[in-house]
């Protein structure tokens, strides 16, 4: 992995994390100050420790809200909603949180409201000063050495998004008119010379390899402290996907270290038991309300279950709530054999469409991971009629069965809807991406973007 631009973007979150904790305890500094008209003293100390808690909460809400983000952090009304949304949400668990601790004697409704209008506001601001002057400023430039459609694609991404950090000064290789105004050169220097910039990056296509100037050139700049990076990894980390060019069983075999995850994987499994009876203690509570409206929209059974391919290619049944129109005899939606779930799809109900985008139709899927046939977060288990279609067309698509499948997982955050060849082959690139990088940090990102998802009933 380039490690370099991990750290950059590391650095860019916890640079946005300090900002929103400091304005939030001067917030509070100043709630204190505007209550009593004093200089804050004995209060202080008393909200100190609880009102900490409560700002570590609200970091959390920001992160789900997608506040850090680093691509999406940009000055907009939407951008400047969702903190305003946040500074609800936390107010009111707030208020839940002094209200409910038994060891907390303090109720401070008009600090808290305070803290809530004064923190929050001095956020927007930080967060302004941020994306106008801070974001734009931080660059790396890069040059990539030799045109392919992942070097295109990479390009695309980066000019649609300046707040990622880098600035492509020029590609080395022959002209292509695909990539518009960008600066083509035969060598680092030419390219350097012709934009008055320095790059402190340079990509290596696969094909480059082999050019004996180029690796001379490159072995130069290393004394300039120019970093080099091939292609696949640089794309890995800006697209959080593998890219298939490097689909091979002897890269499968380098990068897929299995034995060295035996630890995590087995304090995964006491996390989704864990997970999954307080999701079954939820499901018990509404189930009564959800089985009601689903009978009372439409015909059919309540539940729905499907085989589905899980680890090691072991076919199993999921569990869901129904969501579509009963059409075939044996109670699908189905008349004509096997098919994805389209966008807009006609065959889902009206009760369907909500359970769909708050996920509450995944909820029965708690038997699944009781029964140890699934994970709480890992690739979407498919269906083995499209399985055996996605094998023949993807010969590494069964890699994905090398771990348990979950209920959410990286490439449903990252697109809800995979319904083509095309769309199942970035799917697996994703699949592939978690799988070689699966670690309780990823966990709890695709976790709290769920949450994201369920909160914006944005689920398919």
């Amino acid at each position: 992995m380039a490690y370099y631009t991990i750290v950059m973007l590391r650095l860019k979150q916890l640079t946005l994390l300090a900002g929103d904790l400091l304005n939030l305890y001067i917030g509070l500094y100043f709630a204190l100050y505007f209550r009593y008209w004093r200089t804050p003293g004995q209060n202080w100390q008393d909200l100190f420790s609880p009102m900490t808690q409560l700002f570590f909460l609200a970091a959390v809400i920001l992160f789900i809200a997608g506040l850090y983000d680093i691509s999406k952090t940009k000055n907009s009304w939407i951008f400047y909603q969702k903190i305003i949304l946040s500074a609800l949400a936390w107010t009111i668990l707030g208020i839940i949180y002094f209200y409910v601790n038994p060891k907390t004697a303090i109720t401070p409704k008009t600090i808290l409201l305070l803290t809530a209008i004064i923190g929050f506001g001095l956020i927007s601001l930080w967060r302004f000063f941020y994306n106008k002057f801070i974001s734009t400023t931080l660059k790396y430039n890069i040059i990539f050495a030799g045109v392919t459609n992942e070097v295109k694609e990479l390009i695309n991404n980066i000019q649609n998004n300046p707040r990622l950090g880098y600035l492509v000064l020029g590609v080395i290789g022959e002209t292509d008119s695909s990539l518009g105004n960008i600066t083509f050169g035969k060598t680092i220097d030419e390219i350097n010379n012709k934009t008055n910039n320095f790059a402190n990056i340079i990509v290596l296509a696969p094909q480059m390899t082999a050019d004996e100037n180029l690796l001379k050139e490159l072995y130069q700049s290393l004394f300039r402290q120019v970093s080099i990076l091939n292609l696949s990894d640089f794309y890995e980390t800006v697209m959080h996907r593998i890219p298939p060019f490097t689909f091979s069983e002897s890269w499968f075999v380098a990068n897929l270290h299995e034995q060295q995850k035996k630890i995590y994987d087995r304090f995964r499994i006491l996390t989704d038991y864990i997970l999954a009876m307080i999701i079954g203690v939820f499901f018990i509570a509404t189930f009564p309300i959800i089985a009601l409206i689903i009978k009372l929209n439409s015909k059919g059974k309540i539940f729905f279950s499907q085989n589905r391919v899980g680890r090691q290619g072991i076919i199993f049944k999921v569990y869901k709530y129904r969501t579509m129109k009963t059409l075939a005899a044996d109670g699908s939606a189905e008349t004509g054999g096997p098919q994805y779930a389209a966008d807009k799809d006609a065959r889902i109900t009206a009760v369907g469409k909500f359970l769909r985008r708050t996920r509450l139709d995944e909820i029965p899927q708690f038997i699944n991971i009781l029964k140890g046939q699934m994970s709480v977060i890992g690739p979407r288990p498919e269906r083995p009629e499209f399985v055996s279609q996605l094998t023949e067309k993807m010969p590494y698509y069964s890699l994905r069965h090398l771990i348990k499948p979950g209920l959410t997982g990286w490439a449903q955050i990252n697109n809800a809807y995979y319904g083509t060849i095309e769309e199942n082959l970035q799917k697996l690139e994703y699949d592939l991406f978690y799988i070689k990088n699966r670690n309780f940090t990823l966990d709890i990102s695709i976790v709290l973007r769920t949450i994201n998802t369920i909160l914006r009933m944005a689920g398919r």
